[in-house]
């Protein structure tokens, strides 16, 4: 189909980003609305008569009779935060750097239009709390008790996150007056913290029949992207079926290089992505925060309606078989199932969607196995015949046994268990072995293509 390789070439570019353990493996399941904050012994500089490099609790938590404690000025801060009262969120924050409290001031306006359903704020644990040297420094050059901390955060998206959304900021705490204060936050230039939408802009937001959008980019208009989410959904559900939220938060950057902000890494890595799925893999929706569709809406643009649909199809369908996608899951049936169903109905034929295996398939090349994980890494130039040749195999399977048959091999692979689903998957629900299925499909890439 002429005119359509440019957007063949871009889809391939494209990653199901997981999430490190560590970043949702203690998630504190939190009523909505709940707000937890707690002090527990703290490394930092000394207060009140406390020897340098320790806070005591009791010191933090009863200040010596002051008035206010490190906790309560947390609470207040994070209630702020979740009932949107930017005079009470200010009252928290230090006058005494007139920058540091604007930028404290921009950053509550970028958030104020999303619809938290909690915040909570904590003082990280003494024992696992990493509180840099640079901060402790700083804060020794403050007024007398101040201290670097490490805050534990976490938020909740109201109607998608069952979870906190967890990660961690290093903050100067400072004592005035009886009162507690936000004086200063960390952010080294050598490595950068985490990001969250809000982080890098103002934050716009459209609700959608099927989903919330959140966009830095007010400009053209996050219709766009609520009209495919909609219009995606249901094509997932044909194939999918219904048992999942059928809702999805999707948050919309303005470049690559604020793209790179909220997931890490270079922002020469990113674009050529139209979108990334971020969330934590095998867990239950009831139980863990939503995924995020991170979208880069200029490479977005540059694809066709057909491309785009591509796109949020793949993507969403990450989302509605994350429960059943587990770290063992190898990424040829991932990538390959999202694309089974992103590019259902597209109109586009093997050849097209599939290249430039055809081209390396017409030049003698034949594969001799389905590709690793590590074939989906961002710096193999082979990328897209990775993308190219897990999406024939997930064909394959819906055309000799039929979607639904799919749908139950992927579903059977990402049971609990460990790691010898697929091997069981192979013989339970195709009656077949990898073996097996690898020869029949090199039979069947060949045939397609060549």
């Amino acid at each position: 189909m002429p005119g359509m390789s440019p957007d063949v070439r871009r889809f391939r570019a494209r990653r199901h980003a997981r999430r490190t353990a560590v970043a949702l493996s203690a998630v504190a399941v939190l009523a909505a609305g709940a707000l937890v904050v707690t002090a527990q012994r703290q490394t930092g500089p000394g207060v009140a008569g406390h020897a340098p490099g320790v806070v005591d609790q009791a010191t933090v938590t009863r200040g010596n009779n002051r008035e206010d404690t490190v906790a309560a000025m947390l609470n207040r801060r994070a209630e702020a935060l979740r009932s949107r009262d930017r005079a009470a969120f200010l009252d928290t924050v230090d006058d005494s750097d007139p920058r540091f409290r604007s930028a404290q001031a921009t950053w509550f306006d970028n958030l104020s239009a999303v619809p938290f359903s909690a915040w909570s704020l904590t003082l990280g644990s003494r024992a696992t709390a990493v509180v840099p040297q640079a901060a402790r420094e700083l804060a020794n050059r403050l007024a007398g008790g101040s201290f670097a901390a490490e805050i534990d955060t976490a938020y909740r998206i109201a109607g998608y996150d069952n979870a906190d959304q967890r990660y961690d900021r290093v903050y100067t705490l400072t004592p005035r007056a009886g009162r507690w204060y936000v004086t200063g936050a960390y952010d080294p230039a050598d490595s950068p913290v985490h990001r969250e939408l809000w982080d890098v802009g103002k934050v716009h937001v459209l609700p959608a029949q099927h989903g919330l959008i959140l966009g830095l980019d007010a400009s053209w208009s996050l219709r766009t992207y609520a009209d495919a989410v909609d219009r995606a959904v249901p094509r997932v559900d044909e194939v999918w079926g219904t048992g999942w939220s059928r809702q999805v938060l999707v948050e919309v950057t303005r470049t690559e290089d604020e793209m790179s902000a909220i997931l890490g890494g270079a922002p020469s890595a990113y674009r050529q992505l139209a979108a990334v799925t971020r969330g934590e893999l095998g867990t239950e929706e009831g139980s863990s925060a939503a995924e995020r569709i991170i979208v880069n809406p200029k490479a977005y643009r540059e694809l066709s309606d057909v491309g785009r649909q591509v796109i949020m199809g793949h993507e969403i369908t990450h989302v509605a078989a994350r429960e059943r996608t587990q770290p063992w899951t190898p990424r040829w049936l991932a990538e390959g199932f999202a694309d089974y169903i992103g590019y259902r109905e597209s109109g586009l034929s093997v050849r097209v969607i599939a290249q430039e295996l055809a081209a390396d398939v017409r030049s003698g090349y034949q594969p001799d196995a389905l590709p690793t994980d590590t074939d989906f890494a961002a710096t193999n130039t082979a990328l897209a015949q990775s993308y190219e040749m897990s999406w024939l195999a997930c064909r394959l399977i819906a055309e000799r046994y039929g979607p639904d048959t799919l749908v139950a091999f992927y579903r059977a692979v990402g049971s609990s268990g460990g790691g010898t689903e697929l091997t069981k998957a192979f013989r339970d629900v195709l009656d077949t072995t990898q073996a097996d299925f690898t020869r029949r499909w090199r039979d069947y890439v060949r045939s397609e293509l060549d």
